[in-house]
Formats: structure tokens, C-alpha cells, sequence
């Protein structure tokens, strides 16, 4: 465990680095985008290895619930409720995406906004007959 504690240290010290040079050391070499999008992830790395990183050493200090936590991730049930979670989730996420296009017809709204949301909306509804068709055969 000492080993992935340091490894998740060493991926936030890496992210804080990428994000402080693209920022102030390769400002010149790079465009705003290419900037923002180093220092964007930089942060994200940084977080999740700072993250990961508080977890391990409280999984450290705390082995015994540490392995209560896990059993409990692996459990059916909890992976059942979490499943539910998300697909409840997503089925909302959907229809407010339709929500959303109809928002920007009322609003005069980019004409390529409505059909961007139109798009996603299509792709999520494929995905879910695809995926439903997927598990239907291999259950």
C-alpha cells in the first residue's frame, strides 16, 4: 500500500507541475487553448492523485474499515442500488437533454445547440436499445 500512496503523491506533485508550466513556463510556446487545456489537466490530475493519495493513508491508519468498505462495494445489492442510481439518473439526464432543445427552439436559441442536444438525446437512445439488445442475448 506504501507504494500506491506514493505513486498517487507523485501523480498530484506531476499535475500541480503540468498545470505551473503550462501556465508560467510554456505561456510563449502555447496557445490559450493548448494552455487551458494543460493547466485543465494538471488540476485533474492533481486532485485525483491528492485524493487518492488522503484515502490511502486513511486506509492506512483504518484497515479494518477499509476492508468493510470494500466488501460493501462488492456487494450485489449495493451494486444493484447503484446501478438503479445511475440508470435513473441518466434516463433524466435524457429527457431534460429533449427539455433543453425544445428550451432553445422557444428561446431562438444556435440552430446547431438544438440539433447538438437533438444529437445527444439520438446517441443516448441508440446506446440504450444497443445496450438493452447486448444484455438481453447475454442474460
Amino acid at each position: 500500500m506504501k507504494k500506491k500512496t506514493a505513486a498517487y503523491l507523485a501523480i498530484g506533485v506531476v499535475g500541480i507541475a503540468l498545470a505551473l508550466a503550462a501556465k508560467f513556463l510554456l505561456q510563449g510556446f502555447l496557445s490559450n487553448a493548448q494552455s487551458g487545456a494543460m493547466v485543465g489537466v494538471g488540476a485533474g490530475l492533481f486532485g485525483y492523485g491528492v485524493g487518492k493519495w488522503c484515502v490511502a493513508l486513511w486506509g492506512e491508519k483504518h484497515p479494518d474499515l477499509m476492508k468493510q468498505s470494500e466488501i460493501e462495494e462488492k456487494d450485489e445489492r449495493n451494486q444493484f442500488i447503484r446501478s438503479k442510481a445511475q440508470a435513473i439518473s441518466g434516463e433524466i439526464l435524457h429527457w431534460l437533454l429533449i427539455a433543453g432543445a425544445w428550451f432553445g427552439i422557444f428561446l431562438d436559441a444556435p440552430f446547431w445547440l438544438t440539433l447538438l442536444l437533438v444529437g445527444v438525446f439520438l446517441l443516448k437512445t441508440i446506446l440504450d436499445f444497443a445496450l438493452i439488445a447486448y444484455y438481453q442475448k447475454r442474460m
